[in-house]
């Protein structure tokens, strides 16, 4: 296996690893649906959108990756969640 091989072997763990934490990120939006039904809670909250937001820009900036993408990619995550949850109400 040749060096750029080795390096295409580690983006696709990587890319693995971003998969499994986005279906992670799922199952949990699960929960909080079932919890949002049970206590009558909106299922969209912008208070906490504008939170995780806040924090997304912090580590992006930390690990020099660039916010607006940071906070783009999250707002498609979080779209794909409030659609879930939106299915359970």
């Amino acid at each position: 296996m040749n060096d750029l091989e080795k390096l295409r072997t580690e983006i696709d763990k990587v890319d693995a690893e971003i998969v499994e934490a986005v279906a992670a990120r799922t199952n949990i939006t699960y929960s909080i649906s079932k919890y949002k039904v049970r206590h009558n809670i909106q299922v969209v909250d912008e208070k906490r959108e504008a939170e995780v937001y806040k924090k997304v820009r912090d580590l992006a900036r930390k690990n020099y990756i660039e916010e607006d993408f940071a906070e783009e990619l999250y707002k498609i995550i979080i779209a794909y969640c409030r659609n879930i949850q939106k299915l359970k109400h």
